[in-house]
């Protein structure tokens, strides 16, 4: 049947849910997109306009899925909602229901009409509309980027398309804000989300001391608290050496040791 199909973006293989999806169940980008399409073919075939929610279970969605952890992973990135098994999709009206189909219907018809406009005519068709010359598609980026910005991020330091965890995204801001504040420019989205994966593989009760630890340290990059040699100092831990040979932080403590009492 003509309306038995889904719609799938250009770019999906490379989106930052993907990338976190990927991650938190250890598999490849590519077997992602594969579970995220079984799972969005059930979903077409499950949910409507007039039913925007049904009955399940994780367990349930995980066999969909053909993946053990996946409804978890689909929740943590934010495409799935579940609360006393009823399912909902966030952005289904947008992106799943037929409604979203004929709206990708309709763009690809407009695209290739388009396409065999020439760019002289285009450019009186744009002035006619009072684009001034702007296209549709540089029309529909801006209309895409500008957003309303949430409460928890009042400077939008949070890239747009970086998908930060709701359990971590307090003190990731907060982490944000020291960065910005110590080199006055926002760290771009790509490092961004390269800290979230990394953060996230850590577990969420390490992720935050780390993040609070680095931002004691007023760190230029994301450390590990384990790594303290400060506290090392003070308690005299770390590693064990061998016999006559001092670690860094103890060489260290040992040449100011020694100035002080040339000094004296």
């Amino acid at each position: 049947m003509a309306g038995d199909w889904i719609k799938i973006e250009h770019g999906l293989l490379n989106k930052p849910e993907v990338m976190l999806l990927a991650d938190a169940l250890d598999i490849s980008h590519f077997e992602a997109v594969g579970h995220l399409i079984a799972f969005w073919l059930w979903v077409d075939l499950n949910m409507s306009p007039s039913c925007p929610q049904v009955k399940g279970t994780k367990k349930g969605l995980d066999r969909v899925a053909g993946r053990d952890g996946f409804a978890d992973a689909l929740i943590s990135v934010g495409w799935l909602d579940i609360e006393s098994d009823m399912i909902s999709i966030p952005g289904y009206e947008v992106h799943l229901s037929k409604s979203a189909k004929e709206r990708a219907k309709g763009q690809k018809k407009k695209a290739s009409q388009r396409s065999k406009v020439s760019p002289n005519e285009g450019d009186k068709q744009g002035d006619k509309n009072g684009t001034q010359g702007g296209t549709r598609e540089e029309k529909r980026r801006e209309e895409e980027y500008t957003h309303t910005l949430p409460s928890d991020d009042p400077n939008g330091l949070i890239g747009q398309d970086v998908i930060v965890p709701t359990w971590m995204r307090e003190w990731f801001v907060k982490w944000l804000d020291w960065r910005w504040h110590d080199s006055g420019k926002k760290p771009p989205a790509t490092l961004q989300q390269t800290w979230v994966i990394d953060l996230n593989g850590r577990g969420e009760a390490k992720a935050i001391e780390d993040l609070q630890f680095s931002i004691k340290k007023q760190a230029k990059n994301l450390l590990r608290s384990e790594n303290d040699f400060d506290k090392q100092i003070r308690t005299g831990g770390g590693v064990a050496r061998p016999e006559g040979k001092l670690s860094p932080a103890e060489r260290t403590r040992k040449i100011f040791e020694d100035l002080k009492n040339e000094s004296k």
